[in-house]
């Protein structure tokens, strides 16, 4: 990798040279989680020494953040991929060897799958189908209610209806806490899956686990019935119809050989959400990237014989980020929509982002020189009156509300980009614009006096417009359309989730 570089301090108006150097205190700016998902991976320290006598910036003034790709940019790009089908004639087997270097292609042995359903977390089971089902060894009619309640040990408590809702028809309690199909093999049609009462539905089984005493939810299935579930919503199967088959064939090689990599949970490898891959169960599968899958069957991306973890992201901006894979230009990602793009920001947006006080500068101070504009932002450092924050690109990223760590930062709009709307505030129940989803789930938890206490940041999107999320001093909420408000811990948001999706 060549040599990080020192770039462009900020302070009001742009100045020429590198920063000045500073006594620190670095203190962490994550506090007690108040729930903890997932490991932390940004880490970012805050200075609350006063920064000097150095003049602060008003509040309102505008930055301009210019940048490239959306998504972390690590391994494939799921635009480039489609600009080097649709323009370069590359087939899917090129496409995920360009990618990911110093791999090969391999065959996966018939292998099944265990999926966290995230959304149904806490909850219990609650299911029929039209073919009929079976359960705790015995038979269930079309269209009577399985509902399974996991208890200790592994088993389930088991009640079977009249319908989803109806009268009670048998219960018992099992040691095989699944409800299973009338037929398990793989690709079995429509009829035969299993339907969540009032909502989705699935291929294989679905079951209930605790994880120690919270319940799970789980889809237990072949891998390649899994992708046909997986692909179309980290994809665009409409691709398949404008020259770009081979880039779904892509996907979902690639889709295949990072489930092949999953072990999450002692009761499942894997879960549906962007924590891992989006998986959408059977009611968003497409004719399209089902010939994907098909067509591909048992084809992953190995190293030494075995699967590797192949991340990808939408757009790479034109340049890959580099890590377990070689960075690559990536010239077809010029189809992208968000190869480049800009945000406007004012001063005390992201003094706030931040918690440093009133804004005094914001610099770049080192990128991976990977691209244009440097590359990639590897740390970021913001002063204050309240401090200074140096934080890595990506959290940066998500701290801004940025499609990617690939940015530029301008004093001033650039012409032809107008001001970002102005921050969200937390309203109160009785206000008269509603309030958001993350709102009432703060007002819910105690707002400032429960246990995330204030805002440090306005309601932002997620980097992938998958949802929206707003940092708080004890941790972060997060909303998107699938899972609803969840209050998580900030390293969660903080840390890049790997993400496929194509928009």
């Amino acid at each position: 990798m060549a040599k990080l570089r020192r770039t462009t301090v900020l302070r009001g108006r742009t100045e020429r040279g590198g920063r000045a150097s500073l006594p620190r205190r670095a203190l962490a700016l994550g506090v007690a989680p108040v729930l903890v998902v997932g490991a932390a991976v940004g880490v970012s320290a805050i200075d609350f020494t006063r920064p000097g006598v150095a003049p602060v910036v008003a509040a309102d003034t505008p930055f301009t953040l210019s940048g490239h790709g959306n998504g972390h940019g690590r391994g494939m790009g799921q635009w480039g991929a489609y600009g080097y089908a649709k323009n370069e004639g590359w087939s899917a087997e090129r496409i995920v060897g360009y990618y990911y270097g110093g791999t090969e292609l391999g065959q996966l042995d018939e292998t099944r799958i265990g999926v966290r359903l995230v959304g149904l977390d806490g909850q219990g089971l609650n299911v029929t189908s039209d073919a009929g089902a079976s359960v705790a060894g015995r038979d269930v009619a079309p269209g009577e209610g399985v509902h399974l309640t996991a208890t200790p040990g592994g088993g389930a408590a088991v009640v079977v209806t009249d319908g989803c809702d109806g009268a009670v028809l048998w219960q018992a309690t099992t040691d095989h806490p699944w409800v299973d199909p009338i037929d398990l093999s793989p690709d079995r049609p429509v009829s035969e899956h299993l339907k969540l009462c009032g909502g989705n539905t699935f291929r294989g089984s679905l079951g209930v686990a605790l994880d120690g005493l919270e319940p799970r939810v789980l889809n237990h299935l072949d891998i390649e019935d899994y992708l046909l579930g997986v692909v179309p919503v980290e994809s665009k199967a409409d691709w398949a119809d404008t020259g770009g088959a081979e880039a779904l064939r892509a996907q979902a090689i690639a889709a295949r050989s990072y489930a092949a990599t999953e072990h999450r949970y002692p009761y499942a490898e894997t879960c549906d959400t962007q924590d891992c891959q989006v998986y959408g169960g059977s009611a968003k599968e497409d004719p399209r990237t089902t010939e994907a899958v098909r067509t591909t069957a048992g084809k992953v991306v190995t190293r030494d014989g075995q699967p590797v973890s192949t991340e990808f992201s939408s757009s790479t901006g034109g340049y890959t980020a580099g890590g377990v894979f070689p960075a690559v230009e990536d010239l077809g990602d010029a189809l992208s929509p968000n190869h480049d793009w800009t945000q406007t920001l004012t001063a005390g947006e992201i003094a706030k982002a931040f918690g440093v006080g009133d804004l005094t500068s914001i610099a770049v101070v080192e990128r991976n020189n990977l691209g244009a504009d440097g590359g990639r932002i590897a740390e970021l450092e913001v002063v204050g009156s309240g401090g200074t924050a140096r934080v890595s690109g990506m959290e940066a990223r998500t701290r801004l509300g940025l499609k990617s760590d690939w940015f530029t930062v301008t004093e001033g709009l650039v012409a032809g980009v107008g001001p970002s709307p102005a921050p969200d505030t937390l309203a109160e129940p009785n206000a008269a614009v509603p309030p958001t989803e993350i709102e009432k789930k703060y007002a819910e938890i105690g707002g400032a006096a429960g246990p995330l206490g204030e805002p440090i940041g306005p309601e932002m999107a997620m980097p992938d417009e998958a949802g929206k999320f707003r940092m708080f001093e004890g941790g972060a909420i997060v909303w998107t359309p699938t899972l609803g408000a969840q209050v998580i811990d900030a390293s969660v948001v903080i840390s890049e989730l790997p993400t496929g999706s194509a928009g």
